[in-house]
Order: structure tokens, then C-alpha cells, then sequence
């Protein structure tokens, strides 16, 4: 499992895909692409949630009332990917932080803001087949299909 120290510059470089996936209080999963997201002065997620009325938004503010987790899948340029997920700490809808996002997005879209969301990330896993494998075949190895036994043999 790494750290996310170890993939904060992932997390920050504008060419990764990220995509946020949260779940309704219906227990129905989205998952929405956030090109806003991005790690803040402590190391904490952090994006600007663009509209008042996305399904992400509803879910986010129903996950802060309920303490449920959100995750952010993060796909980089070299096929790196990883899924990091945590607990929502805080929505600002005014104050300086929020300021400085509006202002920004504004500048870049033409358009104002919602909210800053603010993820404070638990845990983070590495999705290389490679390494998933791997970890499979010391931690699961009754896993095995029948084909491979039989190849040891």
C-alpha cells in the first residue's frame, strides 16, 4: 500500500485523470471526472465543486452530514493509477479559500463555484495489475485456478 505523500505530485499534475466517486444516500455510486482536484498546504485533497446541483455535490454534503467516505481514482500520463479514499473534513461556501477558487475558476471558465471540498485521505491503493497480482499470489494463494496447479505439477 503507498503512502500518499508518495503520489501528492500525481495527485497535483494537470495531465492525471481524476475522477471523484462518491455514493447517494441511496447507496447509488457516481463517479464524475474533477479536473479541479488537487492537494492542499497540508496535504489534504482538495477541489472546487462547480455546480450547486451535480449529483456529486449532493453526495459529498450527504457524506459530511453522515460521515461516509468518498474515493478519487487518479490515473497519470505513465498508466500509474490508484485509488485513494478518505472522509470528508469540510465544504466552504465563503471565506478566503472559497474566494481565491472562485476567483480562479472564474478566470479559467468564465463561471463561478459551489463549494471547496476538503478530503483528508485514509487510505491509498495501488491499482498496478502487476502489484495486485503479486500481492494476491503471497497473501490469497489458495486463489489459484485449477490450470495453474495443474501446470506446477
Amino acid at each position: 500500500m503507498a503512502s500518499f505523500k508518495e503520489i501528492e505530485s500525481l495527485v497535483n499534475d494537470p495531465q492525471s485523470i481524476k475522477i471523484l466517486v462518491t455514493v447517494s444516500a441511496d447507496g447509488i455510486v457516481h463517479a464524475v471526472p474533477k479536473g479541479t482536484i488537487h492537494t492542499d498546504e497540508a496535504g489534504n485533497i482538495e477541489y472546487a465543486e462547480l455546480f450547486e446541483s451535480s449529483q456529486s455535490y449532493r453526495n459529498i454534503t450527504a457524506s459530511l452530514w453522515f460521515n461516509k467516505k468518498a474515493a478519487i481514482l487518479i490515473i497519470g500520463e505513465n498508466g500509474a493509477a490508484y485509488e485513494v479514499s478518505g472522509s470528508i473534513k469540510t465544504i466552504l461556501v465563503a471565506g478566503r479559500k472559497f474566494e481565491e477558487a472562485y476567483k480562479k475558476i472564474e478566470a479559467e471558465k468564465g463561471f463561478d463555484i459551489a463549494a471547496v471540498i476538503k478530503i483528508v485521505p485514509e487510505s491509498v491503493e495501488d491499482l498496478n495489475p502487476r502489484k495486485k497480482f503479486a500481492e494476491q499470489e503471497e497473501t490469497h494463494f489458495f486463489y489459484k485456478h485449477l490450470d495453474r496447479i495443474a501446470k506446477q505439477a
